[in-house]
């Protein structure tokens, strides 16, 4: 088990960095809720094989899925159990399971078990390397590390594959933009596991005097790999889902596709610099050329000139044939009829009441 002080010492280290990224994501979510948007094919896809990922990674974490403990399905004492008794408990296991006798792994197995370190290792490391290796040997323990080295990668590598596919070209903008996070956190799990193995001491085991007192590390290890890898492929969903949402980080255009459009923008507008440079300085080099130019410009230059003066003319001629003192005088008498006629709608109704009033005396 990992010690309280190993614990205190990850979160000494982790926490004042991890907490202020967690907060600011929190505080992020809470922010953007507003500007949501659906989430695209792609995104969909990446996510549903995440799921399948994480389902597989925590049934794998299950003792069904893992290599049988012959010690722990007989009831046997680590150390303290003699070899005739484990034979023949293994013996009445396998008859229990159908069998006619024993396996040849079980045979293998239990020739590794005779001794002490062999048993100590088999906590450690598993049945397989002691059963399949040949060249491993109980006096060089690393051996067996060495030899379980490709099945302990084995996951690991299509864990990293799956997490590459997913934030690969073939997904969504959001998903890309977390390729190198998750690639280090897959690569960061594998390497935990190598180093928490290597640095583990299997002689620990030896002052175990129960069944229940033994640390299995092996079996232990592999429920941790199958919770880790969850773990990280889970995270990754999350974060691809805030992200494809619009809920956090990801805002529709990466960093690098911006710094690519401006790029482009400004090789074009190079190109347009350099392309009038080589007109203007082949028509200056070509006296023929700057003869043309110079005749269009004044051409163009005179036709100015007389667009204007025909504007000219035809704004003078236009208030010469309309008589500004006659569209007033006009407007003046149209509207003096007009509040003629307001007045005169108003009077009837005034002398209606003042009749009125002259009867009711």
């Amino acid at each position: 088990m990992v010690s309280w002080a190993t614990v205190q010492t990850a979160v000494f280290l982790f926490g004042p960095i991890l907490i202020p990224k967690f907060i600011a994501i929190i505080r992020s979510v809470n922010v953007r809720t507003v500007s949501t948007r659906a989430l695209d094919s792609r995104s969909r896809f990446g996510l549903n094989v995440l799921t399948v990922a994480v389902f597989l990674a925590i049934a794998s974490s299950s003792s069904y899925f893992q290599s049988e403990n012959l010690i722990v399905a007989t009831g046997t004492r680590l150390l303290l159990t003699s070899n005739d008794v484990l034979l023949r408990r293994v013996e009445n296991l396998r008859l229990r399971q159908g069998l006619q006798g024993l396996l040849d792994e079980d045979v293998m197995l239990l020739h590794t078990l005779r001794t002490r370190e062999g048993r100590l290792l088999y906590a450690a490391y598993g049945p397989k390397p002691l059963t399949e290796c040949s060249w491993c040997s109980i006096s060089d323990p690393s051996s067996y590390l060495y030899y379980s080295a490709p099945t302990i990668a084995t996951p690991h590598i299509l864990n990293i594959a799956i997490l590459g596919f997913v934030t690969s070209s073939l997904s969504s903008k959001a998903a890309r933009s977390f390729r190198v996070p998750a690639t280090m956190a897959g690569l960061g799990v594998a390497l935990g596991e190598f180093v928490f193995l290597y640095n583990y001491d299997f002689l620990q085991n030896t002052q175990a005097a129960t069944l229940e007192g033994v640390d299995w590390y092996h079996w232990r290890l592999l429920t941790y790999r199958g919770l880790a890898i969850a773990g990280v492929d889970c995270l990754l969903g999350v974060m691809m889902y805030l992200s494809a949402t619009g809920r956090y980080g990801f805002s529709g255009v990466s960093d690098l596709e911006k710094i690519e459009v401006l790029s482009k923008s400004l090789d074009v507008g190079l190109s347009h610099v350099r392309t009038s440079l080589f007109v203007k300085s082949t028509t200056t080099r070509n006296e023929s050329s700057l003869n043309s130019v110079s005749e269009f410009w004044k051409a163009e230059a005179a036709n100015r000139r007389n667009v204007a003066s025909q504007l000219e003319e035809t704004k003078s001629q236009v208030l010469e044939r309309v008589n500004l003192n006659s569209i007033n005088d006009e407007a003046f008498k149209f509207t003096s009829n007009l509040i003629d006629a307001i007045t005169a709608t108003k009077n009837p109704a005034s002398n209606y009441q003042e009749h009125q009033s002259s009867y009711d005396k």
